[in-house]
């Protein structure tokens, strides 16, 4: 997108509000015709009031300035207060825009930038702008209408003292477009740059323990200075430019007014141009040069603005939104899970999930063991469509989850992660999120069978107790608890514990279980884990490696036919009398 349709873009984005916009464009009217009045009054202060010694004049000079002033006064206030308006209007737009995007996009596409980037497009992009309305617009629409007036002005005054004057006009735009082009690329290197700051930084919150523990803190300090200086070279680079430009426009409009004033003084030497009328004239002079040399500041601030409007429609424009399909179930889900000839690769050539058959019968529950990085998270992925397979399909009631609405799968399908996400917020608004409508029943409910009455108890306000952002002030037993009643209250079809309960001792997990074990039945669940008495509650059994399915059975067959299984699980086999030798032996 070239920078003249990143600027007409932004003004259009101006255009969604005309009554604000109508109303700065008639205060910066009221004022520039009030200072050019003001301006002629000045011509005729001399010519009357002085010249002539006229105190009638002076007088009705004085009340005629007076209420131009007050006019200008008030049309400085509303111009002022509407810019504002409109601007922050727009930048609240465009920032619903982008995140309506973000919203929008598929959770690979959103994770292809570092989280500190998106929240630079947000905030530093997005806040680029906020000078748009208030000061490019301003100058251009105010300042380029005080500029027409005073030199039409001048040619009423002097034509041919106006046409000199022209000549500078030209002058400045050629630099205005030499320079431009070279503000806005080092203005777009800027945002670039703190970007990556912005990203080093969230970087190193979200890692602070990690840094913490094994004392890395200098390093992180210096890659926090290198990313900031580079930021610092960057802006500087940019205001290098933008300072020539300002500095070549001045001396040009600053000679130029001197040799205006030059010829017309020696025309009032020779008795060609009355003083007042010289006077007037290097005033409205004076009032063309001025928005001139701005219009050098305004290139600056455009170019920049441009560069970071251009960064945030990149991601309006070209963000993936989620491919949605148009079926919806045809009455309630039975939950039938069926996966058909699957494979996933994050990378071409390192397979996660290849050839997967498998067939989960609606109320079943089945655990699904593999080593680490064995697919088990990736095939949680799959079933909500967080990601979606390079080949084969998966099937829900007999319907392929590429062809169902995202709406209608993910109010059937719900997964409960390892480490869950907790809202800052109260606790009941955690518990409820998503299921906004829940009856209060339905939460005590999910509060009970997810054993979270002891942490209601103890939080001051119970339910409404507010919690920390992302459950700072929580266990990691606490929050999966609370994660799990979230899913209950949520009531899917098909449901995916996703090592869900690993933060829990076995007992403390066995009880949790046995309390869950009606609400269990009434629904598809795929228990993802590593520990064996997790493992052990359950009839059916699915071991992957290799990302294939290897083994599928209760686990005493498994014990006697799958070798993988027996490795997977040998350390806690040990204590009851399995070894090593006895996996080799079951092959």
């Amino acid at each position: 997108m070239t920078g003249s349709q990143v600027f007409t873009r932004l003004v259009r984005e101006c255009l969604h509000f005309p009554g604000r916009l109508l109303a700065v464009f008639l205060s910066l009217l009221c004022l520039d015709g009030a200072q050019l009045y003001l301006t002629w009054l000045v011509k005729r202060w001399v010519e009357e009031a002085v010249l002539n010694r006229d105190d009638t004049g002076l007088r009705w000079l004085m009340v005629t300035g007076t209420l131009v002033t007050v006019a200008a006064v008030v049309a400085v206030f509303v111009s002022r207060y509407m810019l504002n308006s409109v601007n922050q209007r727009m930048l609240q737009r465009m920032r619903d825009a982008l995140h309506q995007r973000l919203m929008g996009m598929g959770v690979t596409a959103v994770r292809q930038f570092p989280s500190g980037e998106w929240m630079s497009r947000f905030f530093n992009d997005a806040g680029a702008l906020s000078g748009f309305v208030r000061d490019i617009l301003k100058r251009l629409i105010g300042e380029g209408a005080i500029f027409i007036g005073a030199i039409a002005m001048m040619f009423y005054l002097q034509w041919r003292l106006a046409l000199a004057t022209c000549v500078l006009v030209p002058m400045v735009g050629v630099l205005l477009d030499r320079l431009g082009g070279v503000i806005r690329h080092r203005g777009s290197a800027a945002q670039s740059a703190i970007g990556n700051l912005s990203a080093a930084l969230n970087e190193q919150l979200l890692g602070l323990t990690t840094i913490k523990g094994f004392q890395t803190e200098r390093v992180e300090h210096q890659r926090f200075v290198r990313h900031n200086a580079g930021y610092r070279r960057e802006v500087m680079g940019s205001e290098w430019w933008t300072a020539l430009l300002m500095t070549l426009v001045w001396l040009i409009t600053g000679v130029g007014f001197l040799l205006v004033v030059w010829y017309g003084t020696r025309k009032v030497l020779r008795g060609q141009v009355l003083p007042a009328d010289l006077l007037a004239f290097c005033l409205y002079a004076f009032q063309t040069v001025e928005p001139l040399r701005r219009l050098s500041e305004v290139q600056g601030m455009l170019q920049r603005a441009i560069a970071a409007a251009a960064r945030v429609y990149e991601v309006i424009d070209a963000g993936e939104a989620e491919p949605e399909g148009i079926a919806t179930f045809s009455g309630t889900v039975r939950g039938e899970v069926r996966l058909e000839h699957l494979e996933f690769r994050y990378r071409a050539e390192e397979p996660v999930i290849e050839g997967v058959d498998l067939c989960i019968a609606p109320h079943e529950t089945v655990a699904l063991v593999a080593a680490s990085g064995g697919g088990k998270s990736t095939l949680a992925s799959l079933l909500s469509r967080f990601a979606d397979p390079q080949r084969g399909r998966i099937l829900i009631d007999g319907v392929s989850l590429g062809a169902l609405r995202l709406a209608a799968l993910r109010r059937a399908v719900c997964v409960v992660e390892q480490n869950p996400f907790i809202f800052s917020g109260p606790l009941i608004d955690n518990i409820r999120y998503g299921s906004w409508q829940a009856p209060l029943r339905a939460i005590d409910a999910a509060v009970a069978l997810a054993g979270l009455r002891p942490l209601v108890n103890s939080l001051p306000g119970g339910l409404h107790a507010v919690l920390e952002e992302a459950g700072h002030d929580l266990s990691g037993g606490q929050k999966q608890r609370i994660a799990l009643a979230r899913a209950i209250v949520r009531n899917p079809a098909v449901l995916v514990l996703d090592e869900a309960t690993s933060a829990l001792d076995s007992d403390t997990e066995g009880q949790m279980f046995a309390q869950l074990d009606d609400w269990l039945r009434q629904r598809t669940v795929l228990v993802m884990a590593h520990r064996l008495s997790t493992v052990s509650r359950f009839g059916r059994v699915v071991v992957l490696h290799a990302g294939r399915v290897i083994g599928d059975g209760s686990i005493d067959e498994l014990l006697r036919t799958c070798p993988t299984f027996v490795q997977l699980f040998a350390e806690q086999l040990a204590p009851l009398g399995w070894s090593r030798n006895a996996a080799a032996g079951a092959a």
